[in-house]
């Protein structure tokens, strides 16, 4: 969560902005200072808060800038307590580290200079609550501004926190998201491209030979692939379909899904879903994928409407990948009908088509199933840099006698 007020001038609220700032550093609950009676920390005229001892101090120091026309600006950024747990903010040093990552950002969205920027803040680690405050202002402001941030900002400012805090776990469901993606892709693009290129010089003898060897190939013999998942009926109406739909399918022209009539399109999709019908393993990456899409979009909003409607988008965009798969396939079809001897093989050619789309579905989905370990593989390295990174960030700033805020 994040909130923002802007405090003019003028307001009647001006004259308080150093009450809030001693209220912020010394109310119950805010992590003080080692040795300190309070536990702000920033920059204030020129010296870190945590190395001043006198809140009084730096408190009127605020207010002189209030009332010399300064506007200031009053954050909180909150997590729930299990989040804040499982991400480490339930200790003071994770929000520091936080706020002077991403306070130069935030002075750049509403339009403060990062160099000209002064601001105190604290932390308070209530139950169930864990969040921080910020108090921040322009020391110099030259230039007149309006008391006012557009909630567009604010809201930009909250989705680049939520990038900032759940960026492990965010880069997790990201990888998981791709690699599904891809692969839901590779499968159902190999599917119908490969076997167009393959079966036409295949015999009936030489296809049962070719199914043989894929069920001994150690790449195509995992375990979760079962050669009888595919009924011989399921096989004849996905070889059916297939000639049913391409025979819908313009002859001429570019062959993009964008620009398919409206049922055109509507065949095609279905198509797709009676495929990922037949087999579970190509039907859970396409289920990962869309699962992903909504899980990200529960950072950005807890509306659930927001949440269908990215699920809604992923299978969308998926459809349309997949079916220009299938009009790639279809356009390569249709070459095989410029073939001097198609006429005398063709129902050789449609026999085979089927057998050889069937046969590119076991053999592409066989690898699936290496999938969801290639995917917790890879998310867990990218986890790993992430932590090294922070830390090696927490690092370079632990000794440093004060804040580079343009870079």
């Amino acid at each position: 969560m994040f909130k923002l007020r802007v405090v003019g001038p003028r307001s009647r609220d001006a004259p308080y902005n150093g009450s809030h700032m001693e209220y912020i550093g010394q109310r119950a609950g805010a992590e003080r200072n080692a040795g300190m009676n309070h536990g702000l920390f920033g920059e204030v005229n020129g010296q870190k808060c945590e190395k001043t001892e006198s809140i009084k101090d730096m408190s009127a120091y605020a207010n002189r800038m209030t009332k010399s026309g300064a506007i200031m600006y009053k954050a909180i950024i909150s997590l729930t307590e299990a989040d804040g747990i499982r991400l480490g903010y339930d200790k003071s040093q994770k929000w520091r580290e936080l706020i002077q990552a991403k306070i130069p950002d935030i002075c750049r969205k509403i339009g403060l200079s990062p160099s000209a920027l002064e601001y105190a803040a604290a932390v308070h680690l209530e139950q169930n609550h864990p969040h921080c405050h910020i108090l921040f202002w322009d020391k110099e402001q030259k230039v007149k501004k309006q008391p006012y941030v557009h909630w567009k900002i604010a809201n930009d400012i909250r989705i680049d926190l939520t990038k900032y805090v759940f960026a492990d776990e965010m880069d997790v469901i990201k990888t998981a998201k791709n690699m599904a993606r891809n692969a839901t892709y590779k499968e159902l693009s190999d599917f119908f491209t490969d076997f167009i290129d393959n079966f036409a010089n295949m015999t009936a003898k030489e296809y049962g030979e070719a199914v043989e060897r894929l069920k001994l190939n150690e790449d195509f013999s995992h375990g979760k692939l079962i050669y009888n998942r595919f009924k011989a009926a399921d096989m004849r109406e996905i070889a059916q379909d297939f000639l049913k739909l391409r025979n819908n399918i313009p002859r001429d022209g570019r062959l993009d899904f964008k620009f398919m009539l409206p049922k055109t399109k509507s065949e095609i999709i279905d198509f797709i879903k009676m495929i990922l019908s037949k087999n579970e393993d190509c039907r859970r990456e396409y289920t990962n994928y869309a699962n992903a899409a909504e899980e990200l979009s529960e950072f950005y909003s807890d509306k659930p409407e927001r949440h269908a409607e990215a699920r809604k988008n992923a299978e969308d965009d998926m459809m349309k990948r997949l079916g220009n798969v299938v009009l790639k396939a279809v356009k390569n079809f249709n070459k095989l009908e410029q073939e001097k001897d198609y006429q005398h093989k063709q129902d050789i050619y449609k026999r085979q088509t089927a057998e050889n789309l069937i046969t590119e579905i076991f053999s592409v989905l066989s690898r699936v199933c290496q999938t969801e370990d290639n995917k917790l593989s890879y998310a867990s390295h990218i986890s790993e840099l992430s932590k090294q990174a922070k830390k090696e960030r927490a690092i370079m700033y632990e000794n440093t006698s004060g804040y580079d805020w343009e870079s």
